[in-house]
């Protein structure tokens, strides 16, 4: 297979349209056999991970899986802790964390975050498909940001998971298209949900593609940074430096793990040290 896509990508002339191809010819089916071997099942275009989740891989397969695979095989998020907790889920995307979070016993709720609506539809169908673990999530379709503002933004179904509402990703793409985007003051969206849930931990998972340096700025301006207990975080398009000070001040152990330089992306994971 890998033979007749190296020889069919001879004949295309640009450099970009090649990775597509060996993207979606090749890399679909790798991800595919990756999600085999880890003990999914596969039928009808929907996985069923070990723990029972299921997964519609139908829009956009080769991003499909490969989300699927970085939160249920590479376990990205994955955690271990006693307490009764929240998740706050910043960046929704397609509700796979979301759904990996729900799995947890002492998750008890979980409030997530979507600004782009064709991407909260796929949420949506996945939320349907676990209607069991999906009673535990409230998914809203709005951004999160420093202020409250609608935008008019670049939008490629292609790539849901890339898409921001703070960087122009799709710069010299084609198939481009603008949606309507609802963002909210983070600071005004968040504290009631801390509030509501004084009595138990709170964890924020934030993959945001930019915007997680506003929403982490706005948090600290209010002072609700201190009622965060674990943050696992993707940052993107900048160095962390920004993000790594405000956590530390907040009194917080701190460890990343770059992903890419040239891009400026990686993982970010806190805790918050409480002084006895």
């Amino acid at each position: 297979m890998k033979i007749l896509v190296n020889l069919l990508c001879c004949f295309v002339p640009q450099k970009k349209w090649r990775k597509e191809i060996k993207r979606k010819l090749i890399g679909t089916k790798s991800r595919r056999k990756k999600l085999l071997a880890h003990g999914c099942t596969i039928e009808d275009e929907i996985v069923t991970t070990p723990e029972g989740v299921k997964i519609d891989i139908s829009n956009v397969p080769h991003e499909a899986m490969g989300i699927t695979k970085e939160v249920f095989l590479n376990k990205d998020y994955a955690v271990n802790f006693s307490h009764d907790a929240v998740l706050i889920d910043i960046g929704l995307n397609r509700g796979i964390a979301s759904l990996f979070f729900a799995t947890y016993p002492n998750i008890k709720k979980i409030y997530s975050f979507e600004p782009f609506k064709p991407t909260f539809e796929l949420a949506k169908r996945n939320l349907e498909l676990n209607p069991q673990l999906s009673e535990k999530i409230k998914a809203f379709n709005f951004g999160l940001g420093k202020a409250e503002i609608m935008l008019k933004l670049p939008y490629m179904a292609k790539a849901t998971g890339g898409m921001s509402t703070t960087h122009d990703v799709c710069k010299g793409e084609k198939n481009i298209r603008k949606e309507s985007v609802v963002i909210k003051d983070a600071a005004k969206e968040i504290a009631p949900i801390l509030k509501e849930n004084r009595n138990k931990h709170i964890i924020v998972k934030c993959d945001c593609e930019g915007a997680e340096f506003e929403i982490f700025e706005r948090l600290n301006e209010e002072k609700l940074i201190g009622n965060i207990d674990v943050i696992l975080m993707e940052y993107h398009h900048n160095r962390p430096d920004e993000l790594l000070g405000i956590l530390t001040e907040n009194e917080f152990a701190v460890r990343t793990k770059v992903l890419s330089k040239k891009m400026s992306t990686g993982y970010i994971y806190a805790v918050r040290m409480i002084k006895k």
